[in-house]
């Protein structure tokens, strides 16, 4: 910019015609591209419009790699190149660019069509979420075994915030595993069921596994601020009053061995309508 232009002035016009031809082709910048012996000034252009979706290609192809798997890779480069067009990167930083691929493909034909596209790039988003999310303490067993036994029923968790929960309808996770370790994917089946599924990031690795109805129901109640009583109570109604403690203990253990906890507090004393509850953990 020369000494005394105001900002907006002619070089902000240029900029703007410039990225309005690499987004959308719009022509007005190209009267101020001088042409070559070689190439004319559309010409020119596209070499930056051309390979900005070529750059945001290879990022969506590095972030899904299970979706390139089980799209094929002629499908993918037709699906992200529509993204693309729908979806200019507003983002500073590559990392984030496919955020929205997923509710795209749900809304998106011929991609809506085939839900397992979309839930695979749910799974790989959340993994990557997963990895990337800021730095906690894990809660362990010794923070737990400090707990005075009457506050038990009042415990309440905090969920580590690298921790992903979601529902799956088809075998996204097994067909990225497969791809992950250079085997051809299993042919991808749907479930009319949704199974629940837990991510967890132990020592800078990611880990999925799914879970059993009741252990989601509980985990997602605990997540939600509900006091030990409170899930240990609906995992009664599940399992049955006598199985819920040993289960409550069971799931506990996991979630501290996964990482899956980050801390832990005190909530309001129990109202005497949950004294029973109480009772139930505590025996």
């Amino acid at each position: 910019m020369k000494p005394g232009q105001a900002p907006g002035g002619a070089l902000a016009g240029l900029q703007r015609e410039f990225q309005d031809y690499v987004l959308w082709r719009a022509p007005a910048v190209l009267d101020k591209v001088r042409a070559t012996g070689r190439a004319d000034a559309a010409t020119r252009m596209d070499v930056y419009a051309d390979g900005y979706v070529l750059r945001l290609v290879e990022a969506l192809r590095t972030d899904y790699p299970g979706l390139v798997a089980i799209a094929g890779s002629e499908a993918f480069e037709a699906l992200a190149r529509a993204f693309i067009a729908r979806h200019p990167s507003a983002v500073r930083n590559l990392r984030w660019y496919g955020a929205n691929l997923a509710p795209f493909i749900e809304e998106a034909p011929p991609w809506s069509g085939r839900c397992e596209l979309a839930e695979m790039a749910r799974f790989e988003w959340a993994m990557a979420a997963c990895f990337d999310a800021p730095d906690a303490p894990s809660l362990d067993r010794e923070a737990l075994a400090a707990v005075d036994a009457d506050h038990w029923p009042v415990l309440v968790f905090s969920v580590h915030p690298a921790a992903r929960r979601l529902a799956l309808k088809s075998n996204v996770a097994a067909a990225w595993s497969a791809q992950a370790r250079g085997e051809p994917c299993p042919s991808v089946r749907l479930d009319p069921c949704a199974s629940a599924w837990l991510l967890t990031r132990r020592q800078l690795q990611v880990r999925y596994r799914a879970m059993a109805p009741e252990e989601a129901q509980a985990f997602d109640s605990l997540a939600a601020g509900a006091s030990f009583a409170q899930w240990c109570g609906q995992l009664g109604e599940a399992v049955g009053q006598d199985a819920a403690p040993a289960r409550a203990v069971q799931c506990l253990g996991q979630w501290l061995a996964e990482g899956a906890l980050s801390g832990l507090s005190l909530a309001a004393p129990l109202p005497q309508s949950q004294e029973s509850a109480r009772q139930t953990v505590l025996r």
